[in-house]
C-alpha cells in the first residue's frame, strides 16, 4: 500500500447530542465499566497515555488498545488494530478512535468521535456500520437515564 492510498481513506466522523451531563458522558466513554453497557461486553484499560488494555466482544474476541491521550472530561484517544493486528506499534495497521466532549448550554453534551487511519476500505466500512450501531446504544442509556 502507498502513502497516498491510505491517505485515501475517510475518517469515520459521527457527532452525538445528548441531554446527559458531560461528566456523565466522561464516565460512559472512560470506565471500562461503563463502556460494557454499550460499547464492547468486557473493558480493560489503564485510562492514562500510554495505558494498555483490551476490549472483548462475543463472536468476535480481544482486541488490545493502547491509550494515546486523556484529558479528563474533554478528551480520549485510543489505538487499536483488528483480529489480526500483533503489535499496536504498527500505525499502518491500526486506527486511531478519538472522542471529544464539549457542554452544550443547555446542560446536555455535543459527543464527537473520530476514528482515522484506515489501511482498507473494507475495514473502514467494517467500523463504519459498528459506530452506527454502538453509538446507538449509548444514546440510548444515556437517554433512558435523564428521561
Amino acid at each position: 500500500m502507498t502513502e497516498a492510498s491510505a491517505v485515501a481513506i475517510a475518517a469515520i466522523e459521527r457527532t452525538l447530542e445528548v441531554k446527559a451531563a458531560p461528566e456523565r458522558v466522561w464516565r460512559a466513554i472512560s470506565d471500562p465499566d461503563e463502556l460494557a453497557r454499550w460499547f464492547p461486553q468486557r473493558a480493560d484499560w489503564e485510562l492514562r497515555p500510554g495505558g494498555r488494555g483490551t476490549f472483548f466482544w462475543e463472536g468476535h474476541g480481544d482486541f488490545e488498545i493502547r491509550v494515546e491521550a486523556v484529558e479528563p472530561g474533554r478528551y480520549l484517544a485510543w489505538r487499536w488494530g483488528d483480529e489480526t493486528v500483533a503489535s499496536l506499534d504498527d500505525p499502518a495497521r491500526t486506527t486511531l478512535v478519538e472522542w471529544w466532549i464539549e457542554a452544550r448550554p443547555d446542560g446536555g453534551t455535543r459527543l464527537r468521535l473520530r476514528e482515522s487511519g484506515f489501511s482498507t476500505p473494507e475495514r473502514r466500512a467494517g467500523n463504519d456500520e459498528g459506530w452506527t450501531e454502538e453509538l446507538g446504544e449509548l444514546a440510548a442509556l444515556l437517554d433512558a437515564e435523564t428521561a
